[in-house]
Formats: structure tokens, C-alpha cells, sequence
């Protein structure tokens, strides 16, 4: 079993792996071209370290050194990604293997109730161990150990969740929205200066690893006891179907439909934004000050985002974050239309009176509402009714419609890539401007280029508002939806 996944990744799991450790190979790379002599280092960690607002998204910095820096730089980047991927993976050969039906003619053979989660967890916690190894050798031991640390654990959250529910879209509400919400934990605790709360997270554990080791222990006895439990779970409940009982639809009311599959998800989401919102909006409120006298390094940094007050800087950099995170949404619920191809329930909803047009456009509209509502809560949770920061978290929503709109393009021309080529697209729009590009060597406003975030007005650090980039991304956003929707309107079903 454990060969037929591997076969199944070997595009994706190397990508993964090439991806993480890359970045934490060129992220080496930049600081040690911008930080020639211990002195200069030096400097830079004086500054930082007392920078609450770059180290609630960073974590604490553990030393003063260029190695100190370069683990402060990437360290919760890597820790976030690896847990991002295990996640990823084990739901991907479990829960959605068993509701799209293949995993029933697996279980016709001669296989153990256990082996397909077994095998997945293996899969995924020897990711997270093989990209450990590449990082160790290139950060040291410890580094690479509080790397995989995350996704080893976050396997055995993703394989409680599979139990859960018999929905894939659920179980990945419930893996990532843990993992949202730790991290949320962990940026107020090291944003306020309240450490201790770093405990209740594992990217938490990891940073507290790298200045502890005897920490290790805790995400290890976490993995065991929440293994334990997806294994207890998955002897108790019955095949196809979740410890939860899904409540069934009322009979009728066709229109309804998409509302009903992606409701769950939606609400989990603004849930999830509203606390995030509310917890960062807090961080960023106790925050004062200007970037005035900062070094040339630190100010060029800032000045990425804001142009003067720490507090509307930090507010900025929460909303292009959150709006980065809120893309996600939109490519889920696009990618529900070919899940659903897959599994056959949209051949049966097809064959009613509902059209093809009806169908896709019933689940974009859940799209564009949805993170519209995810924004609109996260903006007035962190703003605390001031419209300056609900307008800068609207201003996300055309941006992150566009990733969206990227996945509905690739579900009407390449289905059976569309899912690679739409986490591809988030996840570029998400790490190359501000991490990747930059570590190649690319000039951040060049390479920033390729996020629909970075035409968006600064509205919180003293730009004026204007229209033209929203409306400029708005169309491209329609423009590929539709040219998308059109392709799936004609092609072949499956």
C-alpha cells in the first residue's frame, strides 16, 4: 500500500519536499550575502528583537547571529508548510479516497482495515522526516528536528479528522482550522510578549525546541496519543461514513444544493477569520511608534507594507496575510466541481433539471460570498469598527478571487491537474514575493509582481484609494472564470 502512494505522489511529494527545503536553502543564502560579518548580523538582530510587530510573524529571534537570523527568517515559514503538507497528504489517501469510492475497491481485496491509514501517516510523517534531513544539513540538527516536528504531528491531527466526517471538505475545515488557529496562537503569544501561550501551539513547540531541546518530547508524545486515537476511531466507526453523522438534506429545493455542501466549510472559515481577525487586530492595537531611525534593511522591509506608524503597518501586513490565506477558499469550493466529476454525483445532479452553467455558477457564487464574508468579519473583528480596516480587508477579496478564478480555469481545460496547478498558484502567490523571489536574488518589487496583492492600495499606511486596480483585478478574475466555466459547459464529463 505504501508503494501504490508513493507511485501515486511522485510528482507531487518531491515537489513538496524541493519546495520547503529550497526555500530554506535560499533563504541561507540571501542573509549570508546581506549579512557578510558577525557585526552586521549583530545590528540586524539588535533591531529585530525588539520589533514586536516582525516577531508575532516570525517568532522570537534565538540569537544574535547570522544562523540566529537565517532560522528567525524561515523557521515558522517551514514549520507552517511541512504541517500544510502533511495535512495534504494523509486526507489526500484517506478521507477523499474513501468518498470518492476507490478506497471501497481496495478494501474488496485481501487489505487490513488499518492499512490505508497506515500507510498514509507513514507517508506523510516520512515527508516531514526527509525534509528535516535536507534542512538539518543545511541549518543543523535542531533546526531540521523543530522543521519535521510539525508535520509529524499535524499527520495524526489530519488522520483524527478523516475519522471525523465523511466528507473530505470537513476534514480539511478541521485540519487546517486547527492549524490556523494554533498558529494564530502563536503569533499573539510572541506579538504580545505573553510566551508562555507558545506552549498551546505546535509551531510553538518548535521554536521553543530550538532553544530547549528537551521540548522535543512534547510533539512527540502528542503525535502518539492522537495516532492512538485515529486508529481507535477508525476500528469503531463504520466504513464510508464519520464519527459525526452527516444530517441529511431536505428533500427538494435543488437550488439549495451548493449552499448546502460548502455551509459547514463556510462557517467553520468566518469563524476562523473572525478569531484570527480579533486576535491580530489585538497585537497590532498595542503596537506604537514609527519606523524612523530604523537601519536601511529595516526600513526597506517596512516600507513594503506601510510608510510611517508601526500599528497601521502590522494592521496591513495582517490584511494582505489574511487575504492571502482567504484564496484558499475559493479554490476548495472550485474544487469541489471535480471532486464531485470524480465521484459521480455530478453526472446524478446533471441528470435532473439543473444545467452545467447552474451547476458551476452555484458554487462560484458560494465562492465569492463566502470570502467576502471571511474578510468582512476578520476586518471588523481586527478593526474594532474602525472602516479604515474594513475597507483594507475588502480590498483583499477581488485579489484573492483571482486565485480562485485560476482553479476554475484549470477544472474547464486540465481537470485531472487542476488541484496541483491550483495549490501551485496560491501557494506562488503566497511565498515568491516576499520569500522566494527575493532569496533568488529578484528585486521584491519585481518579483512581487506575480501576486494579485501587490496592486492593491495601501490604504492603511496612507495611500489614497483608488478604483482602477480593483476593477483591473476584478475583470481578470471574471474574465478567467468565465473562460473557464465555457470549457466545462462543452467538454466531456470525467
Amino acid at each position: 500500500m505504501l508503494r501504490f502512494l508513493l507511485r501515486r505522489d511522485r510528482v507531487l511529494l518531491p515537489s513538496w519536499v524541493v519546495l520547503i527545503a529550497g526555500v530554506v536553502l535560499s533563504t541561507t543564502g540571501q542573509y549570508t550575502r546581506m549579512f557578510p560579518t558577525p557585526e552586521a548580523a549583530l545590528s540586524f538582530a539588535r533591531e529585530v528583537a525588539g520589533n514586536a510587530a516582525l516577531t508575532a510573524f516570525t517568532g522570537q529571534l534565538t540569537a544574535p547571529t547570522l544562523h540566529g537570523l537565517i532560522l528567525w527568517k524561515i523557521g515558522d515559514i517551514a514549520f507552517t508548510l511541512t504541517a500544510l503538507m502533511a495535512i495534504l497528504i494523509v486526507l489526500r489517501h484517506t478521507r477523499a479516497e474513501e468518498e470518492s469510492g476507490r478506497q471501497e475497491l481496495l478494501r474488496a481485496t485481501p487489505l487490513s482495515r488499518y492499512a490505508p491509514l497506515t500507510s498514509a501517516l507513514a507517508l506523510a510523517m516520512g515527508a516531514s522526516l526527509s525534509i528535516g534531513a535536507l534542512v538539518a544539513a543545511i541549518g543543523g540538527i535542531r533546526f531540521g528536528l523543530a522543521v519535521a516536528a510539525p508535520g509529524v504531528v499535524f499527520a495524526a491531527v489530519a488522520g483524527v479528522a478523516a475519522q471525523l466526517t465523511e466528507r473530505s471538505s470537513t476534514a480539511h475545515l478541521i485540519a487546517c482550522g486547527t492549524l490556523g488557529v494554533t498558529y494564530g496562537v502563536r503569533f499573539a503569544a510572541d506579538g504580545s510578549g505573553v510566551l508562555w501561550a507558545r506552549w498551546f501551539s505546535p509551531n510553538g513547540w518548535s521554536h521553543l525546541f530550538l532553544v530547549s531541546g528537551w521540548v522535543i518530547v512534547v510533539p512527540l508524545v502528542a503525535t502518539a496519543v492522537l495516532t492512538l486515537v485515529a486508529f481507535r476511531l477508525n476500528q469503531r466507526r463504520d466504513f464510508g461514513a464519520g464519527v459525526v453523522p452527516v444530517r441529511p438534506g431536505k428533500a427538494g429545493g435543488d437550488v439549495n444544493v451548493p449552499w448546502r455542501v460548502h455551509r459547514t466549510q463556510l462557517i467553520g472559515w468566518v469563524s476562523a477569520f473572525a478569531l484570527a481577525g480579533a486576535t491580530m487586530g489585538g497585537v497590532a492595537a498595542g503596537m506604537h511608534g514609527t519606523i524612523a531611525g530604523a537601519s536601511p534593511t529595516m526600513s526597506e522591509f517596512l516600507r513594503r507594507y506601510g510608510t510611517g506608524e508601526l500599528g497601521d503597518t502590522l494592521l496591513w501586513m495582517i490584511m494582505i496575510s489574511l487575504g492571502g490565506a482567504a484564496a484558499l477558499f475559493p479554490v476548495l469550493v472550485v474544487l469541489r466541481l471535480r471532486a464531485d466529476e470524480v465521484s459521480g454525483r455530478a453526472e446524478l445532479l446533471l441528470s435532473t433539471a439543473i444545467g452545467r452553467m447552474r451547476w458551476a455558477f452555484g458554487h462560484l457564487s458560494v465562492a465569492v460570498a463566502g470570502t467576502l464574508a471571511m474578510m468582512t468579519v476578520a476586518g471588523l473583528a481586527a478593526g474594532r469598527g474602525d472602516l479604515r480596516v474594513l475597507t483594507a480587508a475588502l480590498l483583499q477579496v477581488p485579489a484573492a478571487l483571482v486565485v480562485g478564478a485560476v482553479a476554475m480555469l484549470a477544472v474547464g481545460f486540465v481537470p485531472r491537474a487542476a488541484a496541483a496547478i491550483s495549490f501551485v498558484v496560491w501557494l506562488v502567490v503566497n511565498m515568491f514575493g516576499e520569500i522566494v523571489g527575493p532569496s533568488l536574488g529578484i528585486e521584491y518589487g519585481v518579483a512581487n509582481l506575480v501576486s494579485p496583492f501587490h496592486f492593491l492600495p495601501r490604504v492603511l499606511t496612507g495611500e489614497q484609494l483608488t478604483a482602477a486596480p480593483l476593477l483591473g483585478l476584478a475583470a481578470v478574475a471574471a474574465l478567467l472564470t468565465s473562460v473557464g466555466v465555457a470549457r466545462l459547459r462543452v467538454r466531456d464529463l470525467g
